[in-house]
């Protein structure tokens, strides 16, 4: 479905409206992240979840679960757990469509490049890059546009992301 669907806008707003009288009805309890804002935030790289909510989704099970859901229902490809051998050094994490490499920069202590190479370098590559960390965290990266079938982005090497990708306890989706 296209993205400015009506009938997808309306089932989203629907869901939103279901969470939002079910929080009413309970007193007391935190009102739900609104799943069109956790749907737009795996589907679409340029929407950002305000800094407040993604604070609230690292402590929200159902969010967390209900995000873990859409981003799983159709990944460009899905790493699991302990794919990573080792934390120091270079990282790689493979799978049958593509592999992610994880290098410190040598020139600059401080950044870390992330490389993406896919098997198919004809393919359209994924747009996004989500990591579940092992305290169940999520982290996501916005990937630049592959040519032939690869990118590189720098990210900083003590930073949130380089440190999870490097985690063998962390899943990754690229999506």
């Amino acid at each position: 479905m296209p993205a400015d669907d009506p009938v997808r806008s309306l089932a989203l707003a629907a869901l939103d409206a279901d969470a939002q009288a079910r929080d009413l009805l309970e007193p007391g309890v935190t009102p739900r992240i609104a799943f069109s804002d956790l749907y737009r935030y795996a589907t679409d790289p340029a929407f950002e979840l305000p800094s407040a909510v993604k604070a609230r989704l690292d402590g929200d099970p159902v969010a967390a679960a209900d995000l873990e859901r859409i981003i799983a229902a159709r990944p460009f490809t899905y790493m699991p757990r302990q794919a990573a051998a080792a934390t120091d050094g270079a990282v790689r994490r493979e799978t049958d469509v593509a592999v992610l490499t994880l290098t410190p920069s040598r020139a600059v202590p401080t950044q870390t490049y992330l490389g993406i190479e896919l098997a198919d370098g004809n393919a359209a590559g994924p747009r996004q890059l989500f990591a579940r960390t092992g305290s169940g965290a999520w982290l996501r990266v916005t990937l630049p546009v592959f040519s032939g079938g690869r990118i590189q982005v720098l990210l900083e090497a003590g930073g949130d992301m380089a440190r999870a990708l490097a985690d063998p306890e962390t899943e990754v989706y690229l999506r």
